[in-house]
């Protein structure tokens, strides 16, 4: 069989693709997974459907196949961004969507094989007496070729008119806070925060946009000046900002416009008109995405419209105490983070199906469990809400990506490649699950699949807070030093009020011998963020710097913050002051509260003068970072 999509044929006999008379090269396996897609292309294929049947269950990861569909695009002249060939349906797969040509294989004794028969070709009629003059072959053929030509041109035609080259393509978009109008601004902005984030949710469900994440949007709370949005993300093209008014008699209005960076014109604006007591918000949220999406000429799905159209809870008292917990959530404290579970308790309470709080509460268990709380209290915590919210949802990607992420800060290496990949396959677009899978790497000292999975959590979340801190630490301790400080250089400008971040990078410096700009650096953080880690991280640039005694005081201070003092970098402090039997204690002390930072424990340049302290061995078999155990892992 051959297939002929525009002017490419491809012979699924000899295995080879032509355009024209020119061969064009293709791998084996881009070559058998283009001719499965498109035997198949009345449907959707899904990742698990392709592993099994192209690559024959083979275990390969979801960049492979990312890679083999880019090369199979290519080869057809699409490209990720046109999509004319392979349609990418987020969280679902791919589908073969350009018009098809069959050309069924030539007899034996058919001449030359490259010149495909007609598909319909009209019986011939009986009798010399009816049969009229013989066409000498050359001019059959001509007549022939025309006449697949005049087919495949129409065809196109039919298929362009069909789904129109949108004049932006994949239309990058920021949807940045939406301000509250009107009286009582304070008691509103929890409201107006989440209308923002479910905005940002349904666009994200549109498989033709490439929208940018809450994470990052709210950077953007206290400047959405177009300057600053071109500054931090410079690919960005539209803005989508709005504002919510609610008026006596809980009456709602919702504006919005969007933007385009580009021309500076709105591109589309209107008002919706509902009630905060009444479901039909719900409706506005989502009628804000689909207009959003007809304004970009960028078709809307079935199965995405479906999803745009499903509420969060039909509860709405529910829903209130979810909006406040969310609120609470976001500022990540050590006293609002315990609010937020109440709260989002709360919601599960008036509504035991309502899936974003189940999600909603595991993420504060798991800040906490992250910063603020001796983790051994807060692991089982975590994976049981997960558990609950994945009953509800077994599919849900949102809820392995972070039990992934969970179990790779616990150490549960091989339920972290699990639970990673699983979040992969159902939605390869959180950076959360990036993220996870870096830290898993820089854990086994992988240092090329650190630096690739850091680069696809930056494009596909490119201001979250909690992967510009994690994501030097998982550089500098795979000896990445120079990426690391250059990767600590960018984030810093881009949350210059993010304590952490500082924090973060003044280790990298001391590491790279520059004392002055590491304890400068360690001050920044504790300006910004007197927790006890970043006490514990001014004291280490103290000690590499040779100033000792500034070390204990600090070590003293961090311990009456009153939040969770991490063993691990305490220990870390000790040995730059050379006083390794005590940083071994501690150690062990971190193994006991299953400290987070131990996932670095096998390759941290810290911990050099005790690699061969008798105890450091078995404390990595503890860890399960021994030789034998990392092994056995997946790489």
């Amino acid at each position: 069989m051959k297939y002929r999509i525009a002017q490419y044929v491809i012979d699924t006999t000899r295995f080879r693709i032509t355009s024209g008379d020119a061969a064009v090269p293709a791998e084996p396996k881009v070559f058998d997974l283009l001719v499965y897609l498109i035997r198949h292309r009345d449907r959707v294929l899904s990742r698990d459907e392709l592993f099994r049947e192209v690559w024959d269950g083979r275990e390969v990861s979801d960049a492979t196949l990312s890679n083999h569909v880019k090369s199979a695009r290519k080869i057809l002249g699409d490209n990720g961004e046109l999509q004319k060939t392979i349609l990418t349906i987020r969280g679902r797969g791919y589908q073969f969507v350009a018009p098809v040509d069959e050309i069924p294989d030539a007899p034996p004794d058919a001449g030359n094989e490259d010149i495909p028969e007609p598909l319909s070709v009209a019986p011939p009629l009986a009798g010399p007496a009816l049969a009229g003059p013989a066409v000498p072959a050359p001019r059959r053929l001509l007549a022939t070729a025309i006449a697949l030509l005049f087919a495949v041109l129409i065809g196109w035609y039919a298929f362009a008119s069909l789904r129109p080259r949108p004049p932006w393509d994949v239309p990058y978009i920021v949807v940045v806070p939406f301000d509250v109008s009107g009286d009582a601004r304070d008691a509103w902005t929890p409201f107006a925060d989440q209308v923002t984030r479910e905005v940002i949710r349904n666009l994200r469900k549109i498989s033709g946009l490439r929208v940018v994440p809450a994470t990052s949007a709210f950077a953007f709370r206290d400047d959405k000046s177009r300057d600053h949005i071109r500054r931090q993300l410079p690919d960005v093209r539209f803005v989508l900002d709005g504002a919510v008014s609610v008026s006596a008699g809980n009456a709602l209005r919702i504006t919005a416009e969007l933007e385009d960076l580009n021309t500076g014109l709105v591109v589309w604006d209107d008002a919706y008109e509902g009630r905060t007591d009444d479901t039909n918000l719900f409706a506005m949220q989502s009628g804000i995405a689909a207009a959003v999406s007809d304004s970009l000429k960028v078709a809307i799905l079935a199965e995405e419209r479906r999803a745009l159209d499903a509420f969060p809870t039909a509860n709405l008292n529910a829903y209130e105490a979810y909006v406040a917990g969310r609120f609470e959530l976001g500022r990540i404290s050590h006293e609002s983070l315990p609010r937020a579970i109440a709260l989002f308790d709360k919601a599960i309470a008036l509504d035991p199906k309502f899936f974003d709080a189940y999600i909603a509460r595991s993420d504060a268990y798991r800040q906490l469990f992250a910063y603020f709380e001796p983790p051994v209290e807060m692991l089982q915590k975590v994976v049981d809400s997960l558990a609950q919210a994945r009953q509800l949802r077994p599919d849900s990607a949102e809820a392995w990506s972070s039990l992934g992420l969970t179990y790779v800060m616990a150490w549960r290496w091989k339920d972290a490649w699990t639970a990673l990949n699983m979040a992969r396959r159902r939605d390869p677009t959180l950076a959360q699950t990036e993220l996870g899978f870096a830290l898993y790497y820089s854990g086994l000292g992988e240092a090329d699949k650190v630096k690739r999975a850091l680069a696809d959590a930056e494009r596909l979340d490119p201001l979250d807070t909690e992967m510009a801190d994690w994501g030097n630490w998982a550089l500098f301790m795979v000896g990445e030093n120079q990426a690391a400080r250059e990767w600590a250089d960018k984030r810093m400008r881009q949350h210059p009020d993010i304590g952490p971040v500082f924090s973060g990078a003044s280790v990298g410096a001391y590491i790279a011998g520059d004392h002055e700009t590491a304890i400068r650096l360690a001050q920044r953080g504790v300006e910004l963020d007197a927790s006890s880690v970043a006490l514990i991280m001014l004291a280490q640039a103290y000690g590499y710097a040779g100033q000792r005694e500034k070390v204990l005081p600090l070590l003293e201070r961090a311990a009456t913050v009153g939040t969770y003092t991490c063993p691990y970098e305490s220990a870390v402090a000790y040995l730059s002051i050379g006083e390794p039997e005590r940083a071994m204690d501690l150690l062990d002390e971190a193994v006991a509260k299953r400290s987070n930072c131990l996932v670095f424990l096998r390759n941290d340049p810290r911990l050099a003068p005790i690699r061969q302290h008798p105890r450091y061995a078995i404390l990595l078999s503890r860890v399960g970072l021994d030789d034998v155990s990392v092994a056995s892992y997946k790489k």
